[in-house]
C-alpha cells in the first residue's frame, strides 16, 4: 500500500491536456529525431521531439538507461509546446566515449559543454534530470548553466551501501545481447510495457560497464543533489523535487524532505503516489502531469 503524501500526483491521461494525452498514448518507442553535438571531446547523441522554435526542454536519463527512457514523456511534453531534447549521457546510449568523469560535478561540466554547444544555454531553457541525471542536473549551476526551471526526478538520496547494490542487480547488468536483455527484463518487470522493456534492453547493450560501476561505487553517499542545489551558484533558480513513492521503490525518503523543503520550498516537492524510482516507465501520465506542473 502506498503512503499518503501532501501534493501527491495520481493522474491518468484523462487529466492531461488533449494534445499531451494524444502524444502520450500514441508515442512510438522508436520515435524522435536524432542529433549529434560534439562537446568536451564527446559526440553527444540526443533524441528530440517537437518544434525547435518552441521553448527548449532538456531531459537527462539515469544510470544504464538512455534517452529512450523518455520515449513517451518526451513527445507528450512536446505536445505541451516544448522542443524536447533527451540526451544520451557519456558512456551511455549512442554517445559512448566515457571519459572517466564519474563525479557528479565533473559529469555536469561535460554536459554543460553540450548545453552550450547545442545552443541551449538560453534564459528560457528548462532542465529535468532523473536519478543519476538528477544528480548531474543539480550540479549544472556550478558549471554556469542556470535554467529557468530545474527539476530533479527521484534523485537518489541514499547511502553508499544502498546505491552500490545496483552493481549486482540483475536488471542493471550491461550485456551485448538485446534478446537476452529483453527476455530477462520482461520476466523481472511484468508491469513494464513492451516499449519500456525494449528501451532498457537496448540501453543495456550500449552502456559502458566501467562507467556504470564508477558512478555507482565511487561517489560515496548520494544526497539527491541537495548539496549542489544549496550552493550559491544555484541561488534564485526555481527548483523542484518530484519523487517516486518511497513505499514502492522511490529513492527519496520522508526523512530527507525537510532539507529539500528548506532550500526549495515545501510547495516544490511532489510525490508520485504508488510510483517506483523510474516512474516514467510505469506511471507515464502521472509523471507527465507532475512535470507539466513544475514547468508551467
Amino acid at each position: 500500500m502506498s503512503g499518503t503524501y501532501p501534493r501527491a500526483i495520481v493522474s491518468t491521461t484523462v487529466d492531461l491536456p488533449r494534445a499531451v494525452a494524444v502524444a502520450l498514448d500514441g508515442a512510438d518507442p522508436n520515435g524522435g529525431t536524432r542529433i549529434t553535438t560534439t562537446a568536451a571531446g564527446i559526440p553527444f547523441s540526443a533524441l528530440t521531439w517537437g518544434d525547435p522554435a518552441e521553448r527548449p526542454l532538456v531531459l537527462i536519463h539515469g544510470i544504464t538507461a538512455s534517452a529512450r527512457i523518455w520515449w513517451r514523456v518526451g513527445p507528450a511534453l512536446a505536445g505541451a509546446g516544448r522542443w524536447v531534447l533527451a540526451v544520451d549521457q557519456a558512456g551511455h546510449g549512442l554517445t559512448g566515449h566515457w571519459q572517466g568523469h564519474h563525479r557528479f560535478r565533473d559529469n555536469a561540466t561535460d554536459l554543460a559543454a553540450w548545453v552550450r554547444a547545442a545552443g541551449l544555454d538560453v534564459p528560457e531553457v528548462q532542465i529535468v534530470g532523473h536519478s543519476w541525471g538528477g544528480m548531474t542536473a543539480a550540479a549544472l549551476p556550478l558549471s554556469g548553466i542556470r535554467p529557468a526551471t530545474l527539476v530533479l526526478l527521484d534523485p537518489p538520496a541514499v547511502p553508499h551501501a544502498v546505491i552500490s547494490q545496483l552493481v549486482s542487480d540483475p536488471s542493471e547488468q550491461p550485456t551485448p545481447d538485446l534478446a537476452t536483455n529483453r527476455d530477462r527484463l520482461a520476466e523481472q518487470n511484468p508491469d513494464w510495457s513492451a516499449g519500456d522493456i525494449h528501451a532498457k534492453a537496448e540501453a543495456l547493450t550500449q552502456a559502458d560497464i566501467e562507467a556504470a560501476r564508477a558512478v555507482l561505487l565511487d561517489n560515496g553517499d548520494w544526497d539527491g543533489g541537495l548539496a549542489d542545489i544549496s550552493d550559491a551558484a544555484a541561488d534564485g533558480i526555481p527548483t523542484w523535487l518530484i519523487r517516486g513513492d518511497p513505499t514502492t521503490g522511490g529513492y527519496v525518503s520522508d526523512s530527507v524532505l525537510p532539507g529539500f523543503a528548506a532550500r526549495i520550498g515545501a510547495d516544490h516537492i511532489l510525490t508520485l503516489a504508488g510510483a517506483p524510482h523510474a516512474p516514467q516507465r510505469t506511471h507515464p501520465a502521472a509523471t507527465t502531469a507532475a512535470l507539466l506542473r513544475t514547468l508551467a
